[in-house]
Order: structure tokens, then sequence, then C-alpha cells
């Protein structure tokens, strides 16, 4: 691990350069140490409540009604400066440890930089591909993990990333064969067709073939042709034909 860090190949910086939740935990943090002080901000941008008008149906020894305590139950969840504390805290510690901001190239991993204490380094066995899709909708640099997991690279320069990352894989795994990821398993549509070009040519010349004809009639069962079978049949009716010529009836002599 040492060894391989102090050999940095490529680095380079996210994409997104303020993180507007960490923007908004701050100033949730900073309204809850004002109120804490005593100083209400947001009654100060309203500015100073109404009073209201005396009630004249009110008997003459009457205190005059006020709607402080209305006030009061509306603005409770405002004037917990420590619940809003701990809101802005909370928030603000998420965002910094899971928005990243540096990523590193190694010659046996990559290191993905998020806020400090936290990283996280995958190591060129975990990594099964990385894919560089301009047509992607979203991050075009993505490395898919072993555990088929997808871990967005968000760099400003997606292709000067990849032209380090992928080479720096392709290496470790040439010195390392055992790290090669498996093949992939083939589904029915990707499988490859029993069918041989010879087949594809049979077909084709199977449907391009003129239909068998009367003289190339495939013989009986008894030697005899289709063809001699129809010229019989053919020499019996021409007879028929001429014994109906001259007035003489079929079959008699």
């Amino acid at each position: 691990m040492q060894q391989s860090e102090t050999q940095l190949i490529y680095w380079a910086p996210s994409r997104v350069r303020f993180n507007l939740t960490l923007i908004l935990a701050g100033v949730v943090i900073a309204l809850g140490l004002l109120q804490s002080f005593g100083i209400d901000p947001i009654a100060a941008a309203c500015g100073p409540a109404r009073t209201a008008a005396p009630d004249q149906t009110a008997p003459e020894g009457a205190p005059p009604a006020t709607d402080a305590a209305p006030q009061e139950g509306n603005r409770g969840f405002l004037q917990g400066p420590v619940l809003l504390i701990i809101v802005g805290l909370g928030v603000g510690a998420y965002s910094w440890l899971t928005s990243p901001r540096q990523y590193r190239v190694y010659p046996d991993a990559l290191v993905i930089m998020y806020g400090m204490p936290r990283n996280r380094r995958l190591h060129f066995s975990q990594i099964r591909e990385v894919a560089n899709d301009r047509n992607f909708m979203g991050d075009p640099l993505r490395v898919y993990t072993s555990n088929r997991r997808r871990i967005p690279i968000q760099v400003h320069e997606p292709d000067a990333f990849y032209d380090y990352l992928q080479p720096a894989l392709d290496d470790f795994r040439r010195q390392n064969p055992e790290y090669m990821p498996p093949p992939e398993p083939q589904t029915p549509e990707s499988a490859p067709s029993e069918s041989t070009d010879a087949d594809i040519v049979d077909a084709h010349s199977a449907a391009d073939a003129p239909p068998p004809s009367a003289d190339t009639a495939p013989p009986s069962a008894d030697g005899s042709s289709g063809r001699g079978r129809r010229r019989r049949r053919s020499l019996r009716g021409d007879d028929d034909h001429d014994s109906n010529t001259d007035g003489t009836p079929p079959g008699s002599s």
C-alpha cells in the first residue's frame, strides 16, 4: 500500500467545485448559533410584529388580549438552536464524507479522495471494466466492480483520465493474469447460431431452384416412372377419342 501510493500516475480534481449541500448545512448551523445568543435573524428580516387592536367587547377592567402565546407556539421550532445545530452538523458531515474531491490513479489501485479523513481504494483486482461512453446519459466515465456496482468518475476531462486509468489496468492484468475478469456468460440471444455458411447456401439454392416437372417425377414402387404412366394414360385417352370420332362407342368391337 505504501509503495503503490508513492508511485502516483495521474490525478484529477472533481468537476463539482462547490458543494451546495455543505453550504446549506453551514447556513443552518449559523442560524442555530445566532439564535443561541438571542438573535433571531428571521424575525429581524420580517420586521417588528404588529400589535393587535384592542377588543371593544372586553370588559373595562380586563387586561388587553395579546397574541404572544400563539407566536411563541408557531416559532417554537425556529427558536430551538440546539436542534438546528444538530441537523446542520449531521447533514454537513454526511455531505463531507460522501462527496468526492479528487481521483488518483496508482499502478495497482484507483483511489477516490473524499473529505478528510475518508478515502476509498479500489484495487485493480476488484475492477471488472472501465467504460468511457460519450453517448451515455450522465457520467461518461464509469468503473464497474466485480460485484456489478457502477462507480461514476466525475472529472472535467474524462478522456484524459481514461487514457491513464485503462493502460494502468492493462499493465496490472498483464503482470498478474490471475486477476483477469471471468468471461461474460452467453445469453440465448448472444449465443452463436448452429447453422453454417454451407447450410445458408443450400437453403438459398433450394429456394431459387424451379419446382420439379413431370419429366423428373420420381419412379413408382413397381419401377415404372410417372412419365410412363402419364404417357399410357394419354394414349388411352387418344384411342377413346379416335373411337368416338367414327361413331363407335368406346369398348365396343
